[in-house]
């Protein structure tokens, strides 16, 4: 499955920036991206692993439950 690179505009919803088979690619590809476009908005750049484009962005769209009590502080 690849993983998808997705930009966030003021709209919030997300356009299809690059698609990679690797997960260093992809995670690269990302922090390149924050540090040029969003340096103080960390959420501006998302990536997401999924086996298509529609289910990645269904993915970045749910709203997930925190996983431990200290996620859960953090948010």
């Amino acid at each position: 499955m690849p993983y998808f690179v997705f930009r966030f505009g003021p709209d919030r919803k997300p356009v299809l920036v690059d698609t990679f088979e690797k997960y260093k690619d992809a995670k690269d590809a990302c922090r390149n991206l924050r540090r040029q476009e969003s340096p103080d908005d960390p959420n501006g750049i998302r990536m997401a692993f999924a086996k298509t484009e529609h289910d990645a962005k269904r993915l970045l769209a749910e709203k997930r439950e925190p996983s431990s009590p200290l996620e859960e502080w953090e948010a």
